[in-house]
């Protein structure tokens, strides 16, 4: 039962991590096609608007990104230390796992990241063009949002079976 904890928090911290990685090189790439678009299709007042939202990617959302992806390796390591120094003593290891609590802590990560996306959304709301334009980040939204629900799933799962 140990064991299926173990395999299954590793997986999912690792999950996580793709996901995360997979985000950052996106929004990064992102960013650079729509500030093409936004150039050809968007009034000055929305430009303006953009430009806003594109300074609250840059400055806040990449930044924030970065760092959680480094909080979730901190994570990892931690996970991959205590797993190998309590590896012969199972009761302890189990506990340890427990105690990491990593997909709380994961999951807190992500919500600030949903939240940060929702703020850039809610400041295009007033512009179909510039919603349009931003239709990307829902999507990352989405990701994260789904992301939340399967950490939690598996958690209930992991304990539920080793409880």
């Amino acid at each position: 039962m140990v064991l299926n904890a173990l395999l299954v928090q590793d997986r999912m911290i690792r999950l996580n991590l793709d996901i995360l990685e997979g985000l950052l090189r996106e929004i990064k790439a992102d960013v650079e096609e729509l500030n093409l678009l936004a150039e050809s299709c968007l009034d000055e007042e929305e430009l303006k608007l953009y430009r806003n939202v594109m300074l609250k990617a840059e400055a806040e959302l990449l930044a924030k990104l970065g760092e959680v992806i480094d909080h979730v390796y901190d994570i990892y390591e931690v996970f991959n230390f205590d797993a190998t120094f309590l590896a012969t003593i199972p009761e302890e290891l189990r506990r340890e796992i427990e105690r990491l609590d990593a997909v709380n802590a994961i999951n807190s990560r992500l919500e600030l990241l949903s939240t940060l996306i929702e703020e850039m959304l809610l400041l295009g709301e007033n512009s179909y063009k510039l919603q349009t334009l931003l239709a990307p980040f829902k999507v990352y939204k989405e990701v994260l949002r789904h992301s939340i629900e399967f950490n939690k799933r598996l958690q209930e799962l992991t304990f539920q079976r080793t409880g």
